[in-house]
């Protein structure tokens, strides 16, 4: 940036916060917070984001710079920390490293920042975040394969750590999501050797025995999570009583504009629709869940991860569903979906997965 151009963002962002000092609306504040971030600012945008949302919890603007920030803000660290890796790796910078990767929500960069720990010091530790990496991608992309490596890796990490709890909660956690309780219980026994007494274990312990009664073999629990893409924890739809009520006037405000045929909002059990009633209704929400299902299996099998959006367009119209984990927004529009309808549409999808994320 050009001096001249700094003197001009300098007058914008004085500019702002004097309309800020006037107007505490979520606009003023999303407007000084834009200014920051065209010159770079992390830190400031943070701030005036927080400050906003004090007043204005939940704005979608709002969240959606502070994350954006965020993000930004740890791009640089994970920068600076590659730099110094350079001129002299250690185990505390690989560790932190890998820390921020898994923050950052990059569980295959972590994984592989893991394994040039491990070829650069031979660190055991380095075993444990592999594991951790690659249980991240299980997480996410639910796939057998990676449930059963990030399992082995981090049975690897937990016998050549012995003393150190992280390995095995981290196998109590794979096995738990993998609802496979035979090895849930083996890994909550070897924890509750090193923790006795621990109340929150043994309640989990004891969940477990009851549960891996006539339970299926590790396998093909990987492999019923891979059919399903389904974890234990997974919102279930029994009470989404918040997320719909964010969700639906912006759900009645995009079944109210021109060409949209029907508006409709699913998670769980819960399904919302918009300008269409009745069985027609019923029939619209249910292809839609059972059309994003279809396209988050496929996706998972051809190992593609989590489809962002899903799109059919014909002489019906068309129809665009943006799918989350575990639900999906969706509009059916008369021929082709407009800017401002997708907007409305993505911001039902982030208003029902942050309200109920916070529910939790």
């Amino acid at each position: 940036m050009s001096f001249l151009d700094r003197i001009g963002r300098g007058k914008r962002i004085r500019a702002a916060a004097r309309r800020l000092a006037s107007d505490s609306s979520p606009d003023s504040y999303a407007s000084l917070a834009r200014e920051y971030v065209m010159v770079g600012d992390t830190a400031a945008v943070l701030k005036v984001c927080t400050e906003g949302l004090q007043l204005h919890a939940g704005n979608s603007e709002l969240l959606r710079l502070a994350e954006r920030a965020t993000s930004l803000k740890l791009d640089e660290r994970i920068r600076s920390l590659e730099a110094d890796l350079a001129n002299g790796p250690r185990p505390a910078l690989w560790r932190e490293l890998c820390e921020v990767l898994l923050e950052c929500g990059r569980p295959r960069r972590a994984e592989e920042a893991a394994e040039r720990w491990s070829q650069t010091t031979q660190d055991t530790e380095a075993h444990y975040y592999r594991a951790r990496g690659r249980a991240g991608r299980f997480f996410e992309d639910r796939l057998a394969a990676d449930g059963r490596t990030a399992w082995g890796l981090a049975n690897t990490a937990a016998n050549q750590m012995p003393g150190d709890i992280r390995p095995l909660r981290l196998m109590a956690d794979i096995a738990t999501r993998a609802r496979a309780w035979n090895e849930a219980r083996t890994a909550l026994a070897r924890l509750l050797e090193l923790r006795p007494g621990d109340q929150e274990l043994e309640l989990s312990f004891r969940d477990a025995m009851t549960r891996s009664q006539d339970c299926a073999s590790f396998d093909r629990c990987l492999a019923e999570v891979e059919r399903s893409g389904e974890l234990e924890g997974d919102s279930d739809g029994s009470d989404n009583t918040h997320s719909s009520v964010a969700v639906r006037p912006l759900l009645q405000a995009l079944g109210s504009q021109p060409g949209v045929r029907a508006a409709v909002y699913h998670r769980g059990s819960t399904a919302l629709v918009q300008g269409l009633h009745g069985a027609t209704a019923d029939r619209t929400a249910r292809g839609v869940r059972e059309t994003v299902t279809a396209c988050r299996t496929a996706a998972r099998r051809m190992g593609f991860g989590q489809p962002f959006e899903v799109r059919f367009e014909g002489d019906f119209g068309t129809l665009v569903a943006y799918p989350d984990r575990d639900g999906a927004a969706a509009v059916w529009v008369e021929g082709g979906a407009t800017a401002t309808q997708l907007a409305a549409l993505a911001e039902i999808g982030t208003a029902g997965s942050r309200t109920e994320r916070d529910s939790r």
